[in-house]
Parts: structure tokens; sequence; C-alpha cells
């Protein structure tokens, strides 16, 4: 992707192991960049929730806990939004209806497995959020975060 300014735009790139605590890693980076471009301290501490359940997620269910599977995390900075891609290299494709059920708290209390949650958490927390293939197979969730400036913001 090209930005128009050019120059403006800025990847960093994470290869992480599939092991629990890595994600930590990936929230940390994320965190001091869009503290570095302004972002309010909400709007910091929904990106950290976000990218935290979605590199668990590759970790768990992509990748499934292999620790010599990589996590790839790219974090793309333009001018006015932080683009984050979460790829896990896993086998076990994401079931496209998953992506968009909205969890049910009933449902929820009934089961033993109380997962189900973090795509739709994700989803509210982020401005824009695509799930796709990755190019190297395995899933990949893209999520934008828009930095919103405003006057009344007194840094």
């Amino acid at each position: 992707m090209t930005d128009q300014e050019g120059a403006s735009e800025q990847v960093i790139e994470l290869r992480l192991p599939s092991r629990l605590g890595y994600e930590r890693v990936a929230m940390d980076t994320a965190a001091s960049l869009a503290r570095r471009m302004g972002f309010s301290p909400d709007r910091i501490d929904a990106l950290r929730t976000a990218i935290g359940e979605a590199v668990t997620n590759a970790i768990e269910h992509g990748n499934q806990s292999d620790a010599a599977m990589k996590v790839v995390v790219v974090l793309t900075i333009r001018p006015d939004e932080l683009i984050v891609s979460v790829a896990d290299q896993g086998r076990q494709f994401l079931d496209p209806t998953r992506t968009t059920a909205q969890p049910r708290i009933a449902d929820a209390l009934q089961r033993s497995d109380k997962g189900g949650w973090g795509i739709w958490l994700i989803r509210e927390l982020m401005d824009k959020v695509e799930f796709t293939l990755a190019p190297d197979g395995g899933n990949q969730v893209r999520m934008v975060v828009h930095l919103e400036r405003s006057s009344t913001n007194n840094h």
C-alpha cells in the first residue's frame, strides 16, 4: 500500500512465538506507538485489549499453541490512523460465521468454555475490522483505529 504523502507511512513487524504471554509484546509495542501518535488513554486501552485478544486467538486457535509457529503482527502507522494486522500460520481456518456472531450471555454462562467474546470485543473496540486468509495461509485480522483530534483535547 502506498500513501499519497509518500514517506508518511511507517511499518513495524513483530514475529512472535505461539506462546501465551507474547501477546504482551504486541500490546506494549502498539500502546507505545499510539501514545507517540497522540491517542487518548482510553483509545490506547481499547487498542491494547483488541490486540491482546487477536494475538491470543492466533496463538490458541490458529496455531494451536505450537511454539514453532509464528504470529506475525504488522503495525502500520499513518498520520491519522494505526493499522494492526495479526496473522497466524494455522491450519485451522476461522469459520466466517464466528467473525460476525453476537455472543449471548445466557449461552456463555451455560458452557464450560467461556470463549467467543474475543472477536466481538475486537469489533466493539476498533473502528474497522476485517477477517481474511493470511498471505501465507492461516487467518488474519486487520484492525484500524483512527486518531481522533479535537481542539478540546488537552494533553
